[in-house]
């Protein structure tokens, strides 16, 4: 399943030479992990039912730091909450028709919490606030499926329309013009800037692959993969709702 292929990889960015180096070197330069030397007690202390408080937000403060200059470090947030976002998962699931497009906005969202906590104005129960803005993102992301799903229910016929980033290997469309498509779909606020950027580096010019533009975007690879998936979805409705309009 997607969850656990997630997870697999997952582990191998954590046992990584990047992310074991970015975690050794803090090792040494901060005595709280002594207290939390591995991933294992990492991922014990955040635990829910864990109200060691003062501990978390002094280690979750350090990497947060950390993450500001390097994303290095960032598989090992992300399986510090494992947890507490597969939770969230699965009592969320059941809400939505695609669970695999929930878990990849669970993910998605979880990045942006964690890139964007301001840790001077939100020093005190770091994890809590991070995963709480998570899971209202993920709640307004929910809102705003319901509304399109309403929409699309009323197509008597769900073929395909229009074209999406996903149908471009099969299509005859010049790479010029899907940049135009899709800087239309920018203006539209379809997708966003940075899902621009990804579809028409590695689908429509492919000039690097996935990997390569995480890597030089300084975005972790999982994180690009839900990114260009839901830019893909949004684009689908996009274009299946003006095709219903146009009926």
């Amino acid at each position: 399943m997607f969850e656990q292929k997630y997870r697999r990889e997952l582990e191998l960015q954590v046992n990584s030479r990047e992310c074991k180096e970015a975690f050794e070197r803090l090792k040494s330069e901060h005595p709280i992990f002594k207290l939390y030397p591995t991933v294992e007690s990492l991922c014990n202390l955040l635990k829910p039912g864990n109200k060691n408080y003062a501990h978390k937000d002094e280690v979750m403060a350090i990497l947060l730091t950390e993450f500001k200059r390097s994303n290095a470090i960032y598989p090992l947030i992300n399986m510090m909450f494992w947890d507490s976002l597969h939770r969230l998962y699965r009592q969320r699931k059941f809400r939505v028709a695609e669970p695999e497009e929930l878990f990849n906005e669970i993910q998605w969202d979880f990045y942006r919490s964690v890139i964007s906590h301001n840790l001077e104005r939100l020093p005190r129960k770091i994890d809590v606030n991070i995963f709480l803005n998570t899971k209202k993102k993920v709640i307004a992301w929910e809102k705003e499926n319901i509304r399109y799903k309403e929409a699309l229910r009323e197509l008597e016929d769900l073929h395909k329309a229009g074209m999406s980033p996903a149908d471009l290997e099969e299509s005859r469309v010049y790479p010029e013009e899907m940049e135009a498509y899709l800087l239309d779909m920018v203006y539209r606020k379809v997708i966003t800037e940075t899902q621009y950027d990804l579809i028409l580096e590695t689908l429509v010019y492919k000039r690097m692959n996935q990997r390569e533009w995480a890597e030089k975007r300084g975005i972790p690879y999982n994180t690009v993969r839900s990114l260009r998936y839901r830019a893909e979805m949004a684009i689908r409705r996009f274009e299946e709702q003006r095709h219903k309009e146009e009926d």
